[in-house]
C-alpha cells in the first residue's frame, strides 16, 4: 500500500481546498499559463502533495473542471415551485439557473475556456455531472404548461436550458467588449439584474408566442454516442504520461 509523503499529517490544506484554488488559476490563467508553483503557494499544500493526491497538472484542471460544473448547477430544491402556474415556475426555476451562474463567475469563465481549448478533451467523455435535476424541474414545468395550453409544444427542457445559458455565458465572454465598445459593464450589480430579467422574458416569450412549431419535440437532437473509459474524466488514463507538475 502506497503511503503518503511524510508532510501529509502536518498540512492543514485539504484535497478539495487545492481544487477550489486550482480553478480559479486556471480561470484566470488558462491551462497552459498556470503554475502548480503557485497554486501550491495560494493553497498552502506542497507541490509534492498536490503530485501525491491529483497525479499531474491535467489531472488536477480536470478536477477544477468538475468543480466548475458542479457550482453552477442548482440544488434540486432551490427549483421546487410551491405554484402551480407555470408561467411562475418557469420564472422562478430561470432566476435560479442565472443566479447560480452569475454567483460563480471563475467557474462560468473555465467551462468558457474549456469549450474554447478543450484540454480536458471532454466531448468523448462521460458527462462531468449530473444536469436531471435542471432538465427535470424544466421538463416539469413544460408538460404542465402544455397541458394547460399555455406554452406552445415542440420546446424542449434542453431547448430552456441552452436559452439560459446562453445570456448566462454572454455576462463572461463578453464584458470586456461591451464595456469598450457601449461602457456596459454587464458584470455590475444593475446589468446583472438586467441580465436576469432579459433571460426570464426571453424564454416566456419564446414559450408562449403563437409562432408555429416544427413538428418536432425540440430544435435541438440529442446524439447517441458511446462514451470511452479511455476518455472518462474520472479515469487516470487520459492525462498524458508527459504532463508534469
Amino acid at each position: 500500500m502506497n503511503r503518503p509523503p511524510a508532510d501529509t499529517e502536518t498540512s492543514g490544506t485539504t484535497a478539495d481546498q487545492v481544487v477550489a484554488v486550482a480553478m480559479e488559476s486556471f480561470a484566470r490563467h488558462g491551462f497552459e499559463d498556470t503554475r502548480l508553483e503557485a497554486i501550491a503557494q495560494e493553497s498552502g499544500m506542497s507541490k509534492r502533495m498536490i503530485h501525491y493526491h491529483f497525479g499531474d497538472k491535467r489531472n488536477l484542471y480536470v478536477q477544477a473542471l468538475l468543480r466548475a460544473v458542479t457550482l453552477i448547477r442548482p440544488d434540486s430544491s432551490d427549483m421546487e415551485v410551491p405554484s402551480t402556474v407555470p408561467v411562475d415556475g418557469i420564472r422562478k426555476v430561470v432566476e435560479v439557473i442565472c443566479r447560480r451562474m452569475f454567483a460563480e463567475p471563475a467557474a462560468a469563465r473555465l467551462i468558457l475556456l474549456e469549450n474554447l481549448f478543450g484540454h480536458a478533451d471532454v466531448t468523448a467523455a462521460s458527462p462531468l455531472a449530473d444536469q436531471s435535476a435542471v432538465l427535470l424541474a424544466l421538463d416539469r414545468l413544460l408538460m404542465l404548461g402544455q397541458d394547460a395550453g399555455a406554452f406552445r409544444p415542440g420546446i424542449s427542457a434542453l431547448d430552456i436550458y441552452t436559452i439560459i445559458s446562453s445570456l448566462c455565458a454572454f455576462r463572461t465572454s463578453n464584458r470586456d467588449t461591451y464595456l469598450n465598445l457601449y461602457d456596459v459593464d454587464l458584470a455590475d450589480g444593475t446589468n446583472t439584474a438586467g441580465l436576469e430579467r432579459l433571460a426570464v422574458d426571453t424564454v416566456l416569450s419564446f414559450l408562449t408566442s403563437n409562432m408555429s412549431g416544427a413538428g418536432t419535440m425540440s430544435y435541438l437532437s440529442v446524439g447517441t454516442r458511446e462514451f470511452s473509459d479511455e476518455h472518462d474524466p474520472g479515469s487516470s488514463s487520459i492525462y498524458g504520461e508527459t504532463d508534469t507538475l
